[in-house]
Formats: C-alpha cells, sequence, structure tokens
C-alpha cells in the first residue's frame, strides 16, 4: 500500500511538469529517485530517497540559475535576481505552510508526502529556469 501510495506520488508530481520539460531535461534525476523509492522498504528509507532528490535538484537549480545568469546584461540579473529572493521566500513561506498542515495528520505517510512536496518545489522551479534559459534556442 505505502509503495503504491508513494508511486502515485511520484507520478502525479513528475508527469504533469515532465512532459513540459525540453529534451527529457532532469530524468535522470527522476529515474535515480523512481528506483530509490521503488527500494525504500520504510517511511524513513523513503524519506532518505526524497533528501537525496532534493539535494540533487536544488543543485540543478543553482547550477541553472547561474547559466541563466550568465552573460545577462545588469537590468535582467537585477530582475532575475529579485524574482529568486521573492520564490525562495514563498518557497519557505509555503512549505511552513504544509508543515503545518501534514503535522495535523496522523500516520507516517505524512513525512514521505511533505519530503516529496520539498523536492517537487524545487524541482519545478529548476525546471522553470531550465526552460527560460533555453526558450531562445531556436536550433534544439
Amino acid at each position: 500500500m505505502r509503495k503504491t501510495i508513494i508511486a502515485i506520488l511520484l507520478l502525479g508530481s513528475t508527469a504533469s511538469t515532465a512532459a513540459l520539460a525540453k529534451n527529457d531535461f532532469g530524468k535522470d534525476l527522476d529515474d535515480q529517485l523512481a528506483d530509490c523509492t521503488n527500494k525504500a522498504e520504510s517511511t524513513l528509507a523513503s524519506i532518505d530517497c526524497y533528501n537525496t532528490g532534493l539535494k540533487a535538484w536544488d543543485a540543478q537549480l543553482n547550477k541553472q540559475y547561474k547559466l541563466l545568469l550568465a552573460e545577462q546584461p545588469a537590468e535582467f540579473q537585477a530582475s532575475l535576481k529579485k524574482s529568486q529572493i521573492a520564490w525562495i521566500n514563498y518557497r519557505d513561506s509555503y512549505l511552513e505552510a504544509m508543515q503545518n498542515f501534514y503535522r495535523q495528520q496522523s500516520g507516517t505517510i505524512w513525512g514521505i508526502t511533505m519530503s516529496e512536496a520539498k523536492l517537487r518545489v524545487t524541482r519545478d522551479k529548476a525546471i522553470e529556469l531550465y526552460k527560460l534559459r533555453t526558450s531562445v534556442d531556436m536550433e534544439g
């Protein structure tokens, strides 16, 4: 039952965004996460999978941010930095609200659900930055 719920959460979060991702961006990270969660035999192991995935997606987010800033005019750089600061504030407050919501629930599945949500928010932003960066590439 737990593995079915995890699979549904994973597929639901990745399928919609993955269809939008250009050139299967991040597919390897999603595949690694799916392999890990499929092998996880406990709630803690599943949460560890999501935490590892979160670190990988956070590194990808930072990479895409730096690549997007590279060789851009100062006006765009300032605008992007301002938006990222606002996004970080949003992300933190949204995750805090979700944490408070799931804390009210009974059962260990909500820890997994929260871990998946943290990963999804970061993953989606990394994909957005990648798509923005590559949107003017008419060759690919």
